[in-house]
């Protein structure tokens, strides 16, 4: 925690850790990463590799340029258009009920797949996991895949070199990290995602929106941990992102690169991305790092503005339990809500179909009928281990708050 921040103070932003130091500092490094993920599980980290401003700047002016194409252009990139969950979603209804109004892009590896999609001879998160990307159908948008291709490349480095440093700032072997991702092999689930803001709502509709939002438990504004990635990485040129940190109130997170003028209730800063762990990493470290809730805030998105962000998760290896670090066995009930002998590539697939029920209805009802009840258990198992977490974190941050100033440390 910084010298110049109270708890209440630290308590209510984001903490920034500095990827250059690393090299010239790297005990600073280790314990920024470790007070980061064990006191909030969000972070900003800055000087990331490969995401400076430029890059940043052409993956938002990219990723708008294909949102802002005409429908019948991103329509050729439709997400059930293959039963690989890649490719393009409509804007969800702003009369649906829920707090959001958001369109977006999904893509992975560009990979051969293993078989074909009802082929039960084989795992289904092989099944679904690796195959092609559905690309827009055009010639208007030459740019769009080579900066998909581009950012997904230093996504995934970035991935793997902080995830090693991560398992060390734990005091683990970093080869723990490698024996769950294969740099070769990955399996992974990104996305481009577009939000609107409130003026998208029809105006009755407006004050119930932001009365969801005002409450701080509502059901229907998104809020959700991260399940499968060990980490989640993310960049956004808009306000929106909270966070529930510190002593349990919703935190707002930074821009991470400026795309139009105007101030914002935020800080920008240029060259950084946002880390926070996922369901993975607060198993394998049986709660040290924990998983937090976090949501897109609508009425925090400027008014006729649009938020993008481009959030990635890099999935762990899908066969044999995550055994936590230096541990040889897991035990039959873990502390992260995880227990022994889940099926983890079932579990991921199911969390891709009900999000995605246009490709669910046409390519895997019946596998999501099966799994989706088991799937259901795990993610509310994990989500009730990130909230004791968070109170226990809650619980500190209030004991630094009314401790002698010489003990808040």
């Amino acid at each position: 925690m910084s010298d110049h921040l109270t708890p209440k103070q630290a308590a209510n932003q984001l903490p920034t850790v500095d990827w250059l130091e690393q090299a010239s500092n790297r005990e600073k490094f280790l314990a920024d990463l470790k007070y980061a993920l064990s006191e909030f599980g969000f972070m900003v980290l800055t000087n990331a590799p490969g995401l400076d401003n430029e890059l940043q700047q052409r993956a938002f002016r990219e990723v708008r340029g294909f949102f802002d194409a005409p429908m019948d252009v991103k329509k050729t990139a439709h997400i059930s258009n293959t039963p690989y969950f890649r490719g393009y979603t409509l804007p969800t209804p702003a009369d649906r009920g829920h707090g959001q109004v958001i369109e977006n892009f999904q893509y992975g590896f560009e990979q051969e797949p293993v078989c074909a999609h009802d082929d039960e001879s084989q795992p289904i998160h092989r099944r679904l996991f690796r195959g092609p990307n559905t690309w827009p159908q055009s010639d208007t948008l030459p740019g769009f895949r080579p900066l998909i291709e581009d950012i997904n490349l230093v996504y995934h480095r970035l991935t793997h070199a902080l995830g090693e440093t991560i398992v060390e700032s734990l005091g683990e072997d970093p080869e723990e990290f490698r024996r769950y991702f294969d740099f070769d092999e990955p399996d992974l689930a990104a996305s481009l995602n577009h939000n609107f803001s409130l003026d998208v709502f029809a105006s009755a509709d407006r004050p119930k929106v932001q009365a969801s939002y005002a409450k701080f438990d509502s059901k229907n504004v998104g809020a959700h941990i991260d399940g499968p990635p060990f980490i989640a990485l993310l960049i956004n040129d808009r306000p929106g992102l909270q966070v529930v940190a510190g002593e349990g109130e919703w935190i707002d997170a930074p821009v991470t690169c400026r795309t139009a003028p105007g101030e914002y209730h935020v800080p920008v800063i240029p060259g950084s991305v946002i880390v926070n762990t996922g369901g993975t990493l607060m198993h394998l470290s049986e709660g040290r790092y924990s998983a937090t809730l976090h949501r897109v805030n609508t009425t925090l998105i400027p008014e006729g503005e649009t938020r993008v962000s481009l959030p990635y998760f890099l999935l762990p290896k899908m066969e044999g339990d995550l055994i936590p670090f230096g541990k040889t066995a897991i035990a039959a009930e873990g502390a992260a809500g995880y227990n022994a002998g889940r099926d983890r590539g079932a579990n991921a697939c199911v969390n891709r179909m009900g999000t995605f029920p246009q490709v669910t209805r046409r390519w895997w009802a019946k596998e999501f009928e099966t799994l989706s009840q088991q799937q259901a258990r795990e993610v509310e198992a994990e989500t009730q281990a990130a909230f004791r977490f968070a109170e226990a974190r809650g619980q500190r941050f209030k004991g630094k708050a009314d401790a002698p100033s010489s003990e808040r440390r």
